[in-house]
């Protein structure tokens, strides 16, 4: 099996450089290495090029966003086997290696592999994400029936901490909505309505989270823009379509009931929207708020407000608690 490593990167020269290393220093090595640089204007593409020449394959292109970077990605890899870094990530030496030990025995049907992350902050390393939020593999190997259990309450899945089969993504055509945020979530939501996910332990990527990236972060600056909401009524109207009947129609709704009010707050009409919460069902919450929203923002002030208090019918928070907004 072949692996081809995928960096997208805009405006990261001072550390894409660190990120193509980490898969240089690989103790098993990837097949190819393939850097798409979205339209950068500080010269990360030519700092590529003079570092590290035909050991990376560079493609440059207009600036598109993260979703459109990913897709091309994609569309020229050239292994069976996909595996992203961020420009401001790195993997840890063995990645590759295990990722390939446990693919060699996988069934067709399994198309996502992910592995542990840590995130790096200010201060160092903090916990990594199966052990904040629970996951513990017993077996170095594990293969889940049920793909959204690990979509849903939290996405371990991770874009950044996966390998994944090219020809499941081309299929589902992930990055295809042109998402600024959530990109990776609904991509992975695609793939796991069709195909089994697998996890294997072990720490493969370190994400960085520290204050110097704060203001060129998509991952904070997007989240709850409208894209994010966006991501998540497309992947919870997925889902419903599987059949499972386990709430996803009401997490739809919330998705339907947060973009409305970033619509709100920028002043986008969002009347028209407000009516597909009910694409699913009718509940007393969603017909509270689209009464709200006939009175446009001054409604959807009240119904903040009110909100706040009304503890009979789901809250607001039904999104994060549930785990709709827990890709970092």
């Amino acid at each position: 099996m072949k692996v081809s490593a995928l960096i997208p990167t805009y405006n990261r020269r001072e550390y894409v450089q660190r990120a193509i290393e980490s898969v240089r220093a690989q103790t098993v090595p990837v097949d190819e290495i393939v850097v798409v640089d979205d339209g950068s204007e500080d010269g990360t593409a030519g700092e590529i090029q003079d570092r590290f020449g035909s050991q990376v394959r560079l493609i440059r292109q207009a600036n598109t966003g993260v979703s459109g970077a990913r897709k091309t990605a994609v569309r020229e890899a050239r292994n069976e086997w996909v595996a992203f870094l961020d420009s401001d990530d790195e993997w840890t030496p063995e990645r590759n290696r295990v990722f390939k030990e446990a693919a060699n025995d996988l069934p067709s049907d399994v198309a996502w592999i992910f592995g542990d992350v840590s995130i790096i902050q200010d201060r160092g390393d903090t916990q990594t994400i199966y052990q904040k939020f629970g996951l513990h593999l017993d077996q170095n190997l594990k293969i889940f029936e049920d793909s959204i259990a690990v979509q849903h309450p939290f996405q371990f899945g991770l874009l950044q901490g996966s390998m994944i089969r090219r020809d499941a993504l081309i299929e589902v055509d992930a990055f295809g909505a042109g998402l600024q945020h959530s990109e990776d979530y609904l991509t992975g939501v695609q793939v796991a309505c069709r195909y089994r996910f697998a996890a294997i332990p072990g720490v493969v990527t370190r994400l960085s989270r520290t204050s110097d990236l704060k203001a060129s972060s998509l991952d904070l600056k997007g989240r709850n823009s409208a894209d994010y909401y966006r991501a998540r009524m497309i992947a919870c109207s997925l889902i419903v379509q599987t059949g499972r009947n386990d709430r996803w129609d009401e997490f739809y709704a919330d998705a339907v009931r947060g973009l409305c009010k970033v619509y709100a707050e920028n002043g986008t009409p969002f009347r028209g929207v407000s009516f597909d919460q009910f694409r699913y069902g009718i509940t007393m919450k969603s017909i509270l708020f689209q009464c709200a929203a006939v009175f446009g923002r001054p409604g959807l002030a009240a119904w903040r407000m009110v909100g706040r208090g009304f503890h009979g019918i789901r809250g607001e928070e039904t999104t994060s608690r549930y785990g709709l907004g827990a890709n970092l």
